[in-house]
């Protein structure tokens, strides 16, 4: 993606629908703690401002994303938040890595799944 910041600057609408999902399952995710994994996190904005507040304390997320260019801004912002990681991941594969089999206590993914040509 040629401009990261303007693609995500421009991405008001998903950021409100993301608000209103976290406001609505409020209750739920404060008990949510444990390895989390966010799916197509692009660049981190929504998964450290909104997501990671809502959760326990205790709570920890990998944000992945099919972009290595996306994964490697995300970390350069987000790389100073203890609770948060960024790996790349192609969520299409049909060899998944061994490290995000049986991992996660908690799976977030928002606005990513419909770009999936096939996941089965």
């Amino acid at each position: 993606m040629a401009d990261l910041k303007k693609y995500h600057q421009s991405d008001n609408a998903s950021h409100s629908t993301i608000q209103f999902l976290i406001d609505e399952f409020d209750e739920e995710l404060k008990n949510m703690s444990g390895n989390c994994i966010d799916i197509g996190c692009g660049n981190g904005d929504q998964m450290r401002y909104n997501l990671l507040p809502a959760l326990d304390p205790k709570a920890t997320i990998i944000g992945t994303d099919i972009s290595e260019n996306v994964i490697k801004h995300a970390t350069e912002i987000h790389g100073d938040e203890e609770r948060l990681k960024f790996k790349v991941l192609d969520i299409q594969t049909k060899n998944l890595s061994e490290e995000y089999i049986s991992k996660f206590d908690n799976v977030f993914s928002f606005y990513t799944l419909h770009w999936c040509n096939d996941i089965l």
